[in-house]
Order: structure tokens, then sequence, then C-alpha cells
């Protein structure tokens, strides 16, 4: 058995086994508890993406998104946070700092330190809103970050601001509030114990010694296009597993509804089969990871409403 499919067979039996039985009370609780992420770590899937040299997984991305699929139908609100986790891992893993890596990597492919990300306001590129300001040994943050996860969760974040020359400059933080580091939670219909929360800084310094890396913005937004064009393969796994209780329910044994049903499963076979071909297609566009994207959302919504309708 290879490395990626022991993974992936992990994954769908922590899922299946310890997350999706109690994924609804998990969604409504204040945070999601340490234990759900113990599991995870003890498995070795908080390594996903670190390096095979140290012991961890190190999957290629076609796997990768097959196990972040498995783990998304077991629990949301999990998945949310460990996700955000796996963009921290990497970021430090290609960091130029070794003194960072060499202490933290580990701790974080363990599963022993949990990290969360604030980032997406880089995305309006007509603003910035975080700023990065040189001072002594350091940078100082300043703004809103107005979406970070894990907040009460997670025990480090990686957070990026944009520099006046325009440069990006991913700082890590403690996850603790602080008096340059002030947190505002949202108030979510669902996902509310993922500790969503908004980030304000004010004159938060950031030592050389916890910047992870520094980097080109318009580089950056040129790259996170391509990357977030193929969307999360989360959707997959919520289809994924809404299929699977249509298929074993007794409500769906009619005619019409078996076929309803095989339909949407050969809709998400194919849907696999296009996403490992993107990945695999040298230069592909951000027009046709897009289109796979909006396909795989419909599938989803489909899938999902069927399950709604059936029970």
């Amino acid at each position: 058995m290879s490395v990626s499919t022991g993974a992936f067979e992990l994954a769908s039996r922590i899922a299946d086994e310890h997350l999706f039985p109690t994924s609804q009370d998990i969604d409504r609780s204040a945070l999601v508890p340490r234990s759900r992420f113990e599991v995870l770590a003890e498995s070795g899937l908080f390594g996903i993406a670190g390096p095979a040299d140290f012991g961890h997984l190190d999957l290629d991305p076609a796997p990768a998104r097959r196990v972040m699929a498995a783990i998304a139908g077991g629990c949301g609100a999990t998945f949310f946070c460990w996700a955000q986790h796996h963009g921290v891992v990497r970021t430090v893993r290609s960091s130029p700092v070794e003194a960072l890596r060499s202490s933290l990597l580990d701790e974080l492919c363990s599963g022993t330190t949990i990290a969360g990300v604030a980032f997406a306001h880089l995305r309006r590129a007509s603003r910035r809103a975080v700023t990065a300001r040189r001072v002594r040994d350091g940078w100082s943050f300043d703004g809103l970050a107005p979406w970070a996860t894990s907040w009460g969760i997670a025990d480090v974040f990686a957070v990026a601001a944009e520099s006046a020359d325009g440069q990006v400059v991913w700082g890590l933080i403690p996850g603790a509030a602080s008096p340059t580091v002030r947190p505002t939670a949202l108030s979510l219909p669902v996902l509310s114990s993922t500790g969503t929360v908004a980030l304000e800084f004010n004159g938060c310094v950031v030592g050389d010694e916890s910047i992870i890396a520094i980097e080109n913005a318009e580089a950056w937004r040129a790259a996170d296009r391509h990357r977030a064009a193929m969307g999360q393969p989360a959707v997959l796994g919520v289809a994924e597993r809404s299929i699977r209780l249509l298929e074993t329910d007794d409500r769906t044994r009619d005619a019409d509804a078996t076929a309803t049903v095989r339909s949407l499963r050969r809709q998400l076979v194919d849907a696999w089969r296009r996403d490992d071909a993107l990945l695999a297609e040298a230069g592909t566009t951000v027009a046709a990871a897009s289109a796979h994207r909006a396909r795989c959302l419909d599938l989803g919504r489909r899938a999902t409403t069927a399950l709604l309708a059936a029970v």
C-alpha cells in the first residue's frame, strides 16, 4: 500500500468513526475541542505537507486533496481549522529562515503546535488592510484582518501584512490577545465553533526571528489566483458523505431516487477525475480551474439538497 493510499484510508476511517458521529454537536459548541485534533495528530495527519526527511507524509497535491476531502466529509468545523494549519506548514517549510524551520516545523507537523493564518485581506489589491512598517529588529503591523480562523484553538498565527514598497511580510504571532492584537468574534450561522474572528493590529511588533518570509505582493497575488481557482476539495468530501448517506437510506429505494443517487455518484467520480487531471496538467488556466470549481460547488449543492429532500 502506498503512503498516499494509506493516508486516505486512515483519514476516511477517522472521519467515519471519530468525526462524523458527533459533527453536529461540535459545530454547535463554543470551540472545536483540542481532543478533536489530537486524533488527527496521533495519526500523523497534521504532517501531510511536512517533509518526508523528517518522517512526515509529504503528500503530493492530488492525494493530499483526497485526504482533506475525507476529513471535510467527517466534520466541517474540524476540517476548517485543520486545513488552515497546513497553509502555515507550507509557508514555514519554504521559509528562508533556517532557525524558524528547525524550531517550529516538526512541532507543526506533529500537531504539538496548531497554527492559524490571517491572509485573505491580501486579496484586496485596492488597499492595504494590514500594513507592515520596518522598525528596529523587526516589523510593526497595523490594521484590520477581517477574517482569521482558529482563534482560541491555534497556538500561533501566521499573519500577512503589506509594506509601502509592495512586499508581503509574513509574521508569526502568539494566538492570544494583547494590547497590540485585539480579536473580535464573528457570529457565523454555521461553523461557529471554528473561532473565527477579526484581528485588529495596533503597533504589533514582530521580531526578525519571527518573520517567516518576505515576498513580492503582486507575485503572491498572481500565484494565489491560481491556487484559489481550484477551490477547496472540501465540497467533494461533503458531496461524498451526502451520497453515501443516500445510498444507505431506506427512503431512497424507489426507482427515481435510485437513479438520482447513481447519477450523483457518477458525477462525483467524474469530478475527481477532472480534479486529478487539472493538477497534473502543466499550465492549467485560471478559467479552466474556476469552471471546475463551479461544477464541484454545484455538485455539492445538488447532493446535499437531495439528502435533505430524502430525509
